[in-house]
């Protein structure tokens, strides 16, 4: 007789997503509140409505759902990581780093890591602008090494590849960085910038800290690790052409 007992559907994975932004925002607090750096009303306000409202502009021109998750990542990494003079140079860093998620697309993927782009695209306008290493303290490291290797179980280590790639290959001469940290686990994470096989996560990972390396000690080049990944970004498409893998999809998250 065969069996009446039917399987219950399997409980759905937390997004990723949520675990990022509860961590930034987590960071955010603390470090306003401990005195590690000030971020302004204005500023977190820019930041995130700038960010926010183009998210919207483009998904209602383009008729797509609107989903913030990712919007809100890119905002709060841009408040974490970037320091300027003035609060609209954040918000135009957020309005560079979204609207990169619609005007630079190749193959249904974006070119470049949003944050990643915005912030490079506004340390390159101006002076007033920078990206401070040492304001988290020591403190505060070894939190932010657990919190990115807990997106790592969330996640999963083969699609974590590159940012694990990242810091064994660059931050064994550098670990002791919140910035650096941040960068890795919150923005090279990303895996819609990110090759879409193992191996080849690994190779851009490992690639991005050498240029970074080379970058600062060769150059003197201070947030080395930014540019490198805004540079190497466009070699996302070279790699998946040589080792093919399937598309990431956050709703439907796939493994190899």
């Amino acid at each position: 007789m065969p069996s009446t007992i039917s399987r219950l559907p399997a409980k759905p994975k937390l997004d990723p997503r949520y675990y990022q932004t509860g961590i930034q925002l987590g960071l955010l607090l603390w470090g306003t509140s401990q005195g590690y750096f000030a971020v302004s009303l204005a500023a977190i306000l820019a930041v995130l409505t700038t960010a926010l409202l183009t998210q919207w502009v483009f998904t209602a021109y383009h008729q797509l759902q609107l989903n913030p998750l990712s919007t809100l990542n890119s905002g709060f990494s841009i408040l974490l990581l970037l320091h300027a003079t003035h609060w609209g140079w954040l918000g135009l860093a957020a309005l560079l780093a979204v609207s990169s998620k619609f005007l630079l697309r190749l193959q249904q993927r974006h070119v470049f890591n949003p944050s990643n782009l915005g912030i490079v695209l506004v340390l390159l306008m101006t002076d007033a602008t920078w990206v401070a290493h040492g304001k988290w303290g020591h403190a505060i490291w070894l939190a932010l090494l657990l919190a990115g290797f807990g997106l790592v179980v969330l996640l999963g280590w083969k699609q974590m590849a590159t940012s694990l790639g990242f810091l064994v290959t660059y931050t064994l001469l550098q670990l002791q960085n919140g910035a650096l940290l941040i960068f890795s686990f919150f923005m090279l994470s990303d895996p819609m910038t990110t090759p879409a096989k193992l191996s080849g996560r690994l190779l851009f990972g490992g690639w991005v800290a050498v240029l970074a390396s080379w970058l600062q000690w060769q150059w003197y080049i201070p947030n080395a690790f930014l540019y490198a990944l805004a540079c190497s970004s466009p070699l996302v498409v070279l790699i998946n052409y040589k080792f093919n893998g399937p598309q990431f999809n956050w709703a439907i998250r796939r493994t190899e």
